[in-house]
């Protein structure tokens, strides 16, 4: 604001706090508030409309969007799970790369049909996303732009209106101050005074009518294109919008005759009766690794060894060597270590489950099963080689101790 804005906004607060309380007179045109009332509400309707546009824009983006990770998720959740797999982009048919090892254990296999399920949900989605993408721009053009457009100009005609609304003030206390020197018994100071005041009274009369005047012509005619612009603009919303619903409805309608998708309960009906099904899991987990006895282990590479010594406890009760054993912790792992107990250089691991070979070239053994161990790596997870009743293959490390 400009200095001459600044003592003009000075000179309106007197006439404008004694409006406010009630002690000053204000000028009132119920035409004029009649015009103004109506604008305020295509005011509303167009920021409204505005606002909405923009958000359904975004929000169908979002959910295309948003559908197509989705269904790539699904993909490599429900991707076929073996002890030999490679990646979903790897898959393709045709491939040369050999297969990688994905784990150390063993899975069972991924359920056909939900894995046609997850393929059929992922083609749904493409198609939804190459139908409906287009009418992103279309939106744009149509209905986002020309909405903001008008919202625009509404605020070039409110800037109007809180001009005239000044100018109306000024035009008050310009007729009050006339008023009141009228009325009273005048000096020659007060002469002087009155034909400033007249002066001032007469130059905002002018200005106060002329913008009066203008506005009361013009706000007819922009009133008068609500019914040819914003009718048409929330027409179109509608139909937009109805038209994501039914094409939404009519594929995945579609989709949901697949048997892998049960309907006859609501998702979060179905869901919060997995989570107490995993819950209650987790649960007989947690209770079957609070139960578990300690093991005490002769073996450097099992995280229970403590060490020969601890576990003869040279001539000790055989209590105190496992409580040793148990409380004692593990020691650091040093890659390519040979065990003082081992002179011969041969180390032996002991199986903590059950392994069926998956492929040829793996190595068999039951549980508790001792394994020499020909060569290994510095990482557990890793696969190892050793040589068991005269068989010699490679072995999950985690699967020994």
């Amino acid at each position: 604001m400009s200095f001459k804005g600044i003592a003009k906004a000075v000179a309106r607060l007197p006439h404008l706090v004694g409006k406010t309380a009630g002690y000053a007179s204000e000028t009132v045109d119920p035409e004029f508030q009649d015009l103004e009332d109506r604008f305020k509400l295509l005011d509303a309707s167009a920021r409204k409309l505005s606002e909405d546009a923009k958000k359904f824009k975004d929000a169908l983006a979002s959910m295309l969007n948003h559908q197509d990770m989705f269904a790539s998720t699904l993909l490599e959740v429900y991707h076929p799970i073996s002890s030999f797999s490679a990646s979903p982009t790897d898959a393709s048919p045709g491939s040369n790369e050999a297969p990688r090892r994905s784990s150390t254990k063993q899975y069972k296999e991924t359920n056909q049909t939900s894995l046609e399920a997850a393929h059929e949900f992922s083609t749904f989605a493409k198609t939804s996303r190459e139908f409906l993408l287009p009418d992103l721009e279309t939106l744009e053009r149509r209905l986002v732009a020309p909405a903001a457009d008008l919202v625009v100009m509404l605020d070039n005609v409110k800037r109007v209106i809180v001009k005239r609304s000044h100018k109306l003030l000024d035009y008050d206390r310009h007729r009050e101050a006339v008023k009141k020197l009228k009325e009273k018994e005048r000096t020659v100071t007060d002469e002087k005074a009155l034909g400033k005041a007249e002066q001032a009274f007469d130059q905002s009369t002018r200005e106060y009518t002329h913008i009066n005047n203008l506005l009361k012509q013009e706000l007819p005619l922009l009133l008068l294109l609500k019914a040819p612009f914003i009718d048409p603009c929330f027409q179109t919303l509608y139909w937009y919008q109805l038209k994501v619903h039914q094409s939404l409805y009519q594929s995945y309608s579609a989709l949901l005759q697949q048997p892998a998708f049960d309907t006859s309960v609501s998702a979060a009906v179905g869901f919060e009766g997995k989570v107490e099904r995993q819950a209650a899991l987790l649960n007989d987990i947690t209770v079957m690794a609070k139960n578990r006895k300690p093991s005490v282990s002769v073996s450097p590479l099992s995280p229970d060894y403590v060490g020969a010594a601890a576990v003869s406890g040279g001539g000790s009760s055989s209590g105190v060597g496992e409580r040793a054993a148990v409380e004692s912790p593990p020691p650091a792992y040093i890659p390519n270590s040979v065990p003082a107990q081992f002179s011969s250089g041969v180390v032996y691991v002991t199986a903590l489950y059950d392994y069926q070979a998956q492929a040829e070239g793996d190595l068999s053994f039951q549980r508790d099963d001792r394994i020499e161990v020909v060569e290994r790596t510095a990482d557990p997870n890793d696969w190892w080689t050793g040589r068991l009743r005269g068989q010699t293959g490679i072995f999950p490390g985690n699967y020994v101790a």
